[in-house]
């Protein structure tokens, strides 16, 4: 049944007030919200009709109508269909604009920063760092015998290291052992480097300790590695009046417990740029909801960010800031679309 004009003013007013108030809503408060003319009964008979239809229920008799899962859907059809706010979050750009900086400090950083603007439970997976491509390896000599390694991928800084060198090897040494670990490495990725036995011959094999090192450094970083989880503002959670609800508060903490599930709930869309699950029947238990965005440093992907909150969450908010912190990752400073990226809710 294709919903009215009229159905759908009602249905979006109700999710709205029911978004931030966390209380069932009255027909008395939609016809002070609808903004024009329309009779008490006129509203009554819609309620009753959305109720019907299975967007709405009535916890009681004598109560006012919340929402279902399926009015959430809907509602956040329209929200991702309307012009975006634009909201700024402090301190992303601090991250990024640092010349050496570590992925997972970045990542660490603006998970936190999500949280505390939605002031929802964030989440951040780094996708498998077997496909990270080395770009750089910069050796740096700290002093005699001793020689910092900053190993750069196509999406940041992810290793940094202090490793013994020999000494008196002349001024010149480093600077050739800089050029020779690039060679053999850059543009592979982790998984070739792990995977292909590279040699070192004729004048190289002067090198070979240093190469040996920068080998066990990438091995260490990225041995049984697969998608990290990182979780910020997880006490955020239990802030909304859900989640005094036992039941819902440890199906919350079941699901951040179980790391490979929420990674796997984070990247299953990796086709789309956003997109939006809705409780139980998107995989989430708890009424809870979450919305993840794709976001790339440098051009190059590197995972998904998230927010996880009560299905009643704030969307419009939320997506609003998982898109202000993709234009940063991505660069984009004109504040306008980039029209490329697919979003959508799962049906």
């Amino acid at each position: 049944m294709e919903m009215s004009g009229r159905k759908r003013k009602i249905l979006g007013l109700l999710v709205d007030r029911y978004i931030h108030t966390a209380e069932p809503v009255s027909s008395a408060e939609i016809k002070s919200l609808y903004g024009e003319e329309i009779s008490s009964a006129t509203i009554r008979s819609e309620l009753a009709s959305l109720e019907e239809l299975g967007y709405l229920i009535q916890p009681h008799v004598s109560s006012g109508r919340i929402p279902t899962e399926l009015a959430y859907k809907l509602y956040v059809e329209s929200v991702l269909a309307g012009e975006k706010k634009e909201i700024v979050v402090a301190g992303v750009r601090d991250y990024l604009d640092k010349k050496i900086v570590e992925i997972e400090d970045v990542v660490r950083n603006t998970a936190r920063v999500i949280s505390e603007a939605t002031n929802y439970t964030s989440v951040i997976v780094i996708k498998n760092t077997d496909e990270i491509r080395l770009r750089e390896i910069k050796l740096v000599e700290v002093d005699a015998g001793r020689a910092l390694v900053v190993i750069i991928t196509d999406s940041g800084v992810i290793k940094d290291n202090i490793i013994e060198i020999p000494v008196n090897m002349g001024s010149g040494y480093i600077a050739a052992a800089n050029n020779v670990v690039n060679d053999l490495f850059a543009g592979r990725t982790l998984k070739e480097i792990k995977t292909k036995h590279m040699n070192i011959e004729g004048e190289m094999l002067q090198y070979h300790d240093i190469f040996d090192k920068i080998v066990t450094l990438l091995e260490e970083y990225a041995s049984g590695r697969h998608d990290k989880v990182y979780v910020e503002g997880t006490s955020k959670m239990f802030r909304h009046p859900e989640f005094s609800e036992m039941e819902n508060a440890m199906d919350f903490i079941k699901l951040l417990d179980e790391k490979e599930k929420l990674s796997d709930l984070m990247t299953s869309d990796d086709d789309i740029e956003l997109s939006v699950r809705i409780g139980r029947p998107d995989g989430l238990n708890g009424n809870c909801s979450m919305v993840t965005a794709r976001y790339s440093i440098g051009g190059a992907e590197v995972g998904k960010a998230g927010v996880i909150g009560p299905e009643r969450m704030d969307y419009d908010k939320v997506v609003s800031v998982l898109h202000y912190i993709q234009k940063v990752f991505n660069g984009e400073d004109d504040g306008k679309e980039n029209g490329n990226g697919e979003i959508r809710t799962r049906k």
